[in-house]
């Protein structure tokens, strides 16, 4: 009998204790917060344009991709990473692998011209992106070097002061048609960058010079016009003279030396390096900022602070500062680059600047009636200066310059006093004529 009871007591014994470390282990449970996962997918919109359709429609589905990556990374990052990324995601034959197929939705298909346009909602696969990034050292975990990728300073200043140069906004843009878009777009992707430095620098004026002249070797291998430096050098030297007279110093001397070289936007380099010498070696890091405007105006279009990682070299410490400089560049020109074709495209809808010059102008009532009549036929006309000998415009027109110059012919022929004005000079974005009075 008492081995019975005692079995009894064991057993309930037994079942309270399982009850309480069942209780304790459900409290634990429940106090330990969840983990939070990242999405493994989001619906983004994209489109493509080609003259195939199948192309179209995967160039749709990639722009959905790159949203994403925007959004991992932040659009600095994925700007300074483009080369990259085009290798290893955005040119994929296969862009099925990052999206959920099943979800795909066109939203729009047309044919403009021998193009197809096609425009979707589809869900990105986040984690095949996210894997992609990460295995390339775009995206934290571990490059394909083996060594961990971290944040440089650069990458955190850029990130931190990419926010303020969006902030930087064109002036309203007006309606234009879609040839005149069209035009924008080539004007855009074709424009002339003059790079210079800092002449305030407290840099090496050597150092300054190099990272010029890297900035215009990064614009020659990307196919972009460039105005060498050696032209400006001379510019400065020999026409102070002419500046003063022309702005009264009203701009700057590199802003009227843009202007006079035909470039569309200059950027101004300004920068400081450091250099060691260690274990036989030669270490140099460089800290750059570059400046973007628009050369017609002298307005801001971005500001691109980049800090190099240590670099070495066998040689010397100034060919270490010089690696250090070309790391530096070679970030930066591809975001100061992106914020210029951004700005100018927006702005630019406003009219391509041209500067129309009419020589022997001593009847300023006549000049004044051509200008208004001009203005009919263009965006805006600004009068920079004008004199008996000479008035200088800044015409605004979405249209090749052969096409101004045909409008000017066109105005002047029906003003009594200027039917004889005639073309001597054409030179880029620039036009002079003779009134024939």
């Amino acid at each position: 009998m008492k081995k019975i009871v005692f079995m009894i007591s064991l057993l309930a014994f037994s079942i309270l204790l399982f009850s309480c470390m069942t209780a304790s282990v459900s409290i634990t449970e429940e106090a330990k917060p969840a983990e939070k996962k990242a999405p493994a997918a989001k619906v983004y919109q994209g489109s493509g344009k080609s003259s195939s359709l199948i192309e179209a429609i995967s160039m749709a589905k990639m722009d959905a991709v790159r949203k994403a990556v925007i959004e991992m990374i932040g659009v600095a990052n994925e700007q300074a990473n483009r080369e990259r990324l085009d290798e290893v995601l955005y040119n994929s034959s296969n862009p099925n692998a990052f999206i959920y197929t099943d979800t795909y939705r066109t939203t729009r298909k047309d044919k403009i011209g021998g193009d197809y346009v096609i425009e979707c909602e589809v869900a990105v696969n986040l984690d095949a992106v996210r894997s992609t990034l990460k295995a390339n050292g775009i995206l934290g975990g571990e490059p394909v070097t083996g060594e961990k990728k971290t944040e440089t300073a650069g990458e955190q200043s850029q990130r931190e002061t990419a926010a303020g140069a969006a902030k930087i906004s064109p002036p309203p843009a007006e309606k234009v048609t879609p040839e005149e878009r069209r035009i924008i777009e080539k004007y855009v992707n074709n424009m002339t960058y003059m790079v210079y430095f800092n002449e305030k620098s407290k840099e090496d004026p050597f150092y300054m010079k190099a990272a010029v002249g890297i900035a215009n070797e990064y614009l020659a291998s990307h196919s972009l016009e460039a105005v060498d430096l050696n032209q400006v050098l001379e510019l400065k030297k020999d026409q102070r003279k002419v500046y003063e007279e022309e702005t009264g110093e009203s701009i700057s001397m590199i802003q009227w030396i843009a202007q006079k070289l035909n470039a569309d936007v200059y950027i101004e380099i300004d920068g400081i390096t450091s250099g060691e010498s260690r274990g036989g070696k030669y270490y140099g890091q460089a800290s750059i900022t570059l400046k973007v405007f628009e050369a017609s105006t002298g307005r801001l279009l971005g500001s691109v602070p980049w800090n190099s990682p240590k670099t070495f070299s066998t040689a010397s410490e100034r060919a270490a500062r010089i690696n250090a400089i070309q790391t530096s560049v070679y970030k930066a020109m591809p975001i100061a680059i992106n914020q210029a074709k951004a700005y100018m495209a927006k702005a630019l809808q406003n009219g391509i600047p041209y500067e129309v010059i009419i020589e022997n102008t001593p009847d300023s009532r006549l000049m004044s009636t051509f200008r208004r009549k001009l203005k009919a036929r263009v965006k805006s006309v600004r009068t920079i200066s004008q004199s008996a000998e000479e008035t200088k415009y800044r015409v605004y027109y979405i249209g090749y310059i052969e096409d101004l110059v045909d409008i000017i012919y066109d105005v002047a022929e029906k003003i009594p006093g200027l039917e004889n004005m005639e073309q001597v000079l054409l030179r880029g974005k620039s036009v002079t004529f003779d009134s024939g009075l």
